[in-house]
């Protein structure tokens, strides 16, 4: 069961009618695993910044750049990243030693806030480049 809250009324009545049933189940012997976490960014977001990517990409491959537009996102995400004090993927060799492997950040873990303040910082970067959106 997921359960989008909204404000804390809602989440109150939600908590106070779920009660009931976890309780019994956990008398019952059964565990249940609860989780609450931020939600993550808007489909509109995700479509928004995908957008602006493309154009990125779009853009500095007329002048030369041969980075796929998934290269500019990677590229992207992790200087915002850098630039905004979050933790910056990492680097590792591949298991069998001959590459290396980019590990970090992702764009689908995003929070919404994330998701706006990534989509802000990329209409800044464009401006800053000349890159008209």
């Amino acid at each position: 069961m997921i359960i989008t809250l909204h404000n804390s009324q809602q989440a109150h009545t939600v908590l106070k009618d779920l009660w009931p049933k976890i309780k019994e189940t956990l008398q019952a012997g059964k565990q249940l695993r609860l989780e609450v976490k931020k939600c993550t960014r808007s489909t509109d977001q995700n479509q928004m910044f995908h957008a602006l990517i493309n154009k990125i990409s779009s853009e500095m491959a007329k002048i030369g750049s041969k980075w796929t537009a998934d290269d500019w996102k990677r590229l992207l995400i992790d200087q915002w990243a850098h630039e905004t004090g979050r933790k910056v993927g990492k680097v590792a060799p591949s298991l069998d030693g001959e590459r290396v492997v980019q590990l970090g950040l992702q764009s689908h873990k995003f929070t919404k806030e994330e998701g706006s303040e990534f989509i802000e910082w990329l209409l800044a970067w464009m401006a800053d480049k000349g890159i008209e959106t």
